[in-house]
């Protein structure tokens, strides 16, 4: 066994067990690079037109500009860094925790922005599939920990009945933060009850949110 399949074993046995991996770097310095540019122009376009497009989500704050905290449906935005989102590496990860053959099922740019981000209320992504099938692989396009409101979430919890009370969870813990730094991957069960802080520093919070599962097994759309 190689040292790359034992480090890849670690990972889906982590993320079996707790629910959540730390996975490191997988895309070429370059590529990541080029998802930075990709992102920094889709988030310039909220100044514009795009603040009207139903994909562009944001809240208001009384007296100032609202605040873009994600952008859904990444792959249908007009940005020529899009194609870099079916990345076989990517995939890859999802093929190593989930065990079958993947697809793509949803994407998102999440965004902590500097100094007004609010924090991210805990939740669980899903709850209508069972442990172990279908996965959010993060792509952390910045350095990110508790100071920017990095992803913390509860190991085990995605064994948890349907039915579980988040909060009660929430506070019941562990707590675990994650941190990651730039071109780091994060991949958690969708069922896993997780939340982040807001950003209070001077520091961008970015992040690419891909969701995968076997193409046999239909999922209701995501909406805000």
């Amino acid at each position: 066994m190689t040292t790359m399949s034992r480090e890849r074993e670690a990972v889906a046995s982590r993320f079996r067990s707790d629910g959540i991996a730390h996975v490191g770097p997988v895309l070429d310095p370059e590529v990541l690079a080029q998802l930075k540019v990709g992102a920094v122009g889709l988030i310039d376009r909220f100044a514009g037109p795009a603040r009207a497009n139903a994909d562009y989500w944001n809240y208001e704050v009384e007296g100032a500009e609202p605040v873009l905290y994600r952008i859904h449906n990444l792959e249908k935005q007009d940005w020529p860094q899009g194609e870099l989102l079916h990345r076989p590496e990517i995939a890859a990860v999802a093929v190593d925790v989930l065990g079958t053959p993947v697809v793509p099922t949803a994407f998102a740019l999440v965004l902590k922005e500097p100094l007004r981000a609010a924090g991210v209320p805990w939740h669980r992504d899903r709850v209508n599939v069972p442990p172990h099938a279908v996965c959010n692989i993060s792509i952390c396009l910045d350095t990110a920990g508790p100071e920017n409101g990095c992803l913390e979430g509860v190991p085990g919890s995605h064994l948890l009945p349907d039915d579980a009370d988040v909060t009660a969870v929430r506070d019941a813990g562990p707590r675990v933060p994650v941190p990651s730094r730039e071109g780091d991957f994060i991949v958690h069960d969708v069922r896993l009850v997780h939340g982040s802080g807001p950003n209070p520093s001077d520091q961008w919070r970015r992040t690419i949110v891909i969701e995968f599962a076997d193409p046999a097994r239909e999922l209701p759309v995501l909406t805000s």
